[in-house]
């Protein structure tokens, strides 16, 4: 998983978009569900990736509409994409926001929980990375809401097992710590905390 900064582009055919809307959107349709008001677009990098991007897929569609609300909830803010769209590409590679009109990057092989959790990771980004300049590291920032995002979504037996997921990640960027030090916040904290940093970013209005 790497910053909301780091990315690759891609670019989707305008056929493909349609048609892999209608997919993500089906679901939620069929099973009388309201579509999520973030539009979610999704490719498979190749055929390998093509369950993978399914499972995506389907989470979205079933549970976008909670994901965008409690991230909205925790946050006050709102999203800002262009057409009120973000493009997915799934592959085994590094997980990565994406900004803009480059697309999210959310890997192949994790676990049914972890996808989710990943995919909020990911949206986290996306949604503050106007508060912050592309050198930033807005983790910090992130972890204040996003383990008690995931325990509003799935509880806390979910949100303690994906913390200990990302922690044992090693790379560019120390998970491991990042994540004790925010827990060692008080939820009541942690929330007050959130509009308090944002709000100190030369980009907040």
């Amino acid at each position: 998983m790497t910053s909301s900064y780091q990315w690759h582009t891609t670019r989707l055919a305008a056929a493909s978009c349609v048609l892999l809307v209608f997919v993500a959107l089906a679901p939620a349709t069929l099973a009388g569900q309201r579509a999520p008001s973030l539009m979610l677009v999704f490719e498979a990098a190749t055929p390998d990736d093509a369950t993978a991007r399914d499972g995506y897929q389907t989470i979205w569609a079933q549970e976008g509409t909670r994901i965008v609300a409690a991230l909205r909830s925790h946050t006050g803010l709102e999203f800002q994409e262009a057409d009120n769209t973000v493009h997915v590409v799934v592959v085994e590679e590094p997980s990565s926001s994406g900004f803009g009109s480059r697309p999210m990057r959310l890997r192949s092989s994790y676990s049914t929980d972890t996808k989710r959790a990943t995919l909020i990771h990911e949206l986290g980004h996306r949604l503050q990375t106007r508060f912050f300049r592309r050198d930033d590291e807005d983790h910090p920032t992130l972890f204040l809401y996003l383990y008690d995002v995931w325990v509003e979504l799935y509880g806390e037996e979910f949100a303690g097992e994906q913390v200990a997921v990302e922690s044992r990640r090693r790379g560019y960027y120390d998970y491991e710590s990042a994540w004790r030090e925010v827990l060692s916040i008080s939820p009541e904290d942690r929330a007050g905390r959130v509009r308090e940093v944002l709000d100190a970013q030369p980009n907040s209005t």
